[in-house]
């Protein structure tokens, strides 16, 4: 098991920042031994680490102390379910705020209560436990929930990076495994720099560089209105009058903002290459792009590389690529991508 150790004077600071990195393990206990805390994390890249250790924590590997109370919901599940129960059962939860939403597997349906109340007594700031009853699925990215256990509630009150966002779970599209993506672009935007969020959702991505960057002009586009509504209404719970909300088809609404973005981040990994027109249109001379799309395990950036040089070629700029990285696993044969580049017109 992995932990960022700290000194006990530093341990608040260390468990801010590494919260927004996005990597701590809330399936297991903080630990204290003498003056150091130790906080379990869950580091996948390299990058990530070297940043981690860059704050002043080093990353330790610990065996799990002996007589400690079960604190992870799959441990005490383990005297309610059978083992092939356990086998079956998906690891991890997503949470926005006070709300866990979990996937049931087929066949698990009526041991969903169970686990919703194993997963609030293991963590004890969850509230409330929602269940998955379809895919991510339409325009605006939503889903179906069902309520499950605790209090019955739908509206999430979501922490990050500093900031507060509000919003109906079952209405918007939020992901909070795009903290680490939202910290890493907050921190390249420049002061004054005028940037564009496409497909702005309620608002994380815009606030959080304009909370970071008051002297910044931030335009976000949101198509689905109760996002937009919600987006309206985190603005100023983050008091960022900096930001400028609008509402409509990104494809529409552009023509608004010809030649205005320094930055453009294009974060809806479905589709956003097909909105290459739109992008080019928006930046001006220079513009550094951050696009999010679907790519095969192998070759990664290839297919979306050649995409971005044809219509480079097509419409007469030029293009400097800057860095790609790996957001997350999709599924066997896909990850979902993040590509930096920059418009040279």
């Amino acid at each position: 098991m992995l932990y960022a150790k700290s000194l006990s004077r530093d341990a608040e600071r260390i468990k801010r920042y590494l919260s927004r990195m996005d990597v701590i393990d809330n399936h297991n206990d903080v630990l204290h031994s003498g003056s150091y805390v130790y906080f379990p994390v869950n580091i996948s890249d390299a990058r990530i680490k070297k940043l981690i250790e860059k704050s002043g924590t080093g990353i330790v590997k610990l065996d799990r102390p002996a007589n400690r109370k079960p604190s992870n919901y799959q441990e005490l599940l383990k005297e309610k379910l059978g083992v092939a129960e356990m086998k079956e059962l998906t690891v991890g939860f997503d949470l926005f705020g006070s709300i866990a939403l979990i996937d049931v597997p087929s066949g698990l349906e009526k041991k969903e209560g169970i686990i919703a109340h194993a997963i609030m007594m293991a963590n004890p700031r969850i509230k409330t436990v929602l269940a998955k009853a379809g895919p991510i699925s339409g325009v605006f990215r939503t889903r179906k929930m069902r309520f499950v256990a605790g209090e019955k509630n739908f509206i999430a009150l979501h922490k990050e990076n500093g900031c507060m966002f509000r919003f109906d779970v079952r209405k918007v599209f939020f992901s909070g495994r795009f903290a680490f993506e939202r910290t890493r672009i907050t921190q390249l935007v420049s002061p004054r720099e005028r940037v564009m969020v496409m497909f702005a959702g309620v608002g994380p991505f815009a606030i959080e560089i304009a909370k970071a960057q008051k002297k910044s002009k931030v335009v976000a586009i949101e198509l689905n209105r109760y996002g937009y509504k919600y987006m309206l209404d985190n603005i100023k719970l983050n008091k960022t009058d900096n930001v400028t909300p609008v509402l409509g088809d990104v494809r529409t609404a552009v023509n608004h903002f010809k030649g205005f973005a320094d930055r453009i981040i294009m974060p809806m990994p479905k589709s956003s290459d097909t909105f290459l027109d739109e992008a080019l249109l928006a930046a001006r001379k220079k513009a550094i792009v951050h696009i999010y799309t679907f790519a095969p395990v192998e070759n990664q950036f290839e297919r979306i590389k050649s995409e971005i040089v044809q219509h480079a070629k097509a419409n007469g700029y030029k293009v400097r690529f800057i860095s790609g990285r790996v957001v997350r696993p999709y599924s066997a044969k896909e990850a979902e991508v993040v590509l930096d580049y920059a418009i040279i017109k």
